[in-house]
């Protein structure tokens, strides 16, 4: 375990090293909300919210008491092709660096004792996403250490007036009922899921509001769709976040019936380029590959252990969606 640290700079002022709680979200929230453009009440909730679903390890920088510096990771289970547990592994999470502090290899001061605890904990990687401003501070960064595996995928699915099967049930409120989570394809790289951490993940977020599609079987849910309401330049439509179920084809028809009913024409989804869920949106309409996206996310990854397997870096074998994005 990492103990405090101190570092004097230049101008005689000292930088203390680290782990965050929450009794350091007052300060923790406002370092947020400066570098993401949210409120620092809303960064706190966030806080909360990460405790009380993700096991985290954390690390920041303070000049005196203000914390100017920050990075914190989730441990995660990852499902692996040719390995038949899942895995341990970390995601970091909105890395933050206060404007007037950087440019002064904070980054590198924060990521780097995270990194090394989360490898003493066996996790064989750090995985996530970055979106267009952090990709550049990932290539730039000389111990950052993190691959680019390359963009995510965005799709829009123009949903027919087609015949389709009878639709599932929607709703605003997390469905009644034990669910179904399938293995899913033993061929790709998958965040682990269950139950809980779905419903943690979609309806316990503390400001993102979420509706879900639920396809019973009896008194058990077999497939299981997120989504939320969306303006497509200007058209009203939805996003798809994330689909659970053995047959998405028949899941994905089913909730597309659902939502046409509503008067929505159009669905936006952001996937990994050969993730089941995008080859199965031509059973919810015809989808569209947007060629150019204005803030693309990119895949992450870094080996934290000598026998890290070599699929993590392989952009085709992720199977991934914009819900698994937080």
């Amino acid at each position: 375990m990492h103990r405090r640290a101190h570092l004097r700079w230049h101008n005689g002022s000292t930088v203390e090293y680290r782990s965050l709680t929450l009794d350091d979200r007052a300060a923790w929230g406002r370092l947020l909300a400066t570098s993401f453009g949210r409120t620092p009440e809303q960064m706190e909730q966030l806080l909360l919210w990460f405790h009380r679903g993700f096991e985290l390890v954390t690390w920041g920088a303070w000049d005196g008491d203000r914390l100017v510096a920050q990075y914190n990771c989730r441990l995660l289970r990852l499902h692996v092709p040719g390995v038949a547990e899942p895995v341990l592994a970390g995601m970091g999470l909105n890395m933050a660096v206060d404007p007037a502090y950087r440019g002064r290899g904070l980054l590198d001061s924060v990521a780097g004792p995270v990194h090394e605890m989360i490898t003493k904990r066996d996790c064989i990687a750090g995985v996530g996403f970055s979106s267009a401003g952090g990709l550049a501070v990932t290539r730039k960064s000389s111990s950052y250490a993190y691959q680019v595996l390359g963009p995510m995928t965005s799709s829009l699915v123009v949903l027919s007036r087609r015949r389709y099967p009878e639709p599932l049930e929607l709703g605003e409120s997390w469905p009644d009922g034990p669910i179904a989570i399938p293995p899913g394809d033993g061929g790709f790289v998958r965040y682990a899921a269950t139950p809980a951490s779905i419903h943690h993940r979609f309806a316990e977020h503390p400001f993102r509001q979420y509706s879900f599609g639920a396809w019973r079987d009896a008194d058990e849910i077999c497939g299981l769709v997120v989504h939320r309401p969306v303006r497509l330049r200007g058209v009203r439509g939805v996003a798809l976040l994330a689909a659970y179920g053995d047959d998405l084809p028949g899941l994905l028809a089913r909730w597309a019936g659902a939502v046409r009913r509503t008067g929505v024409g159009l669905v936006h989804v952001v996937t990994s380029p050969a993730s089941p869920l995008r080859d199965a949106l031509h059973a919810a309409g015809t989808p569209l590959t947007v060629p150019v996206s204005r803030n693309p996310y990119h895949l992450i990854a870094r080996a934290l252990q000598d026998d890290t397997p070599p699929v993590l870096f392989e952009l085709d074998r992720w199977d991934c969606s914009g819900g698994d994005i937080l």
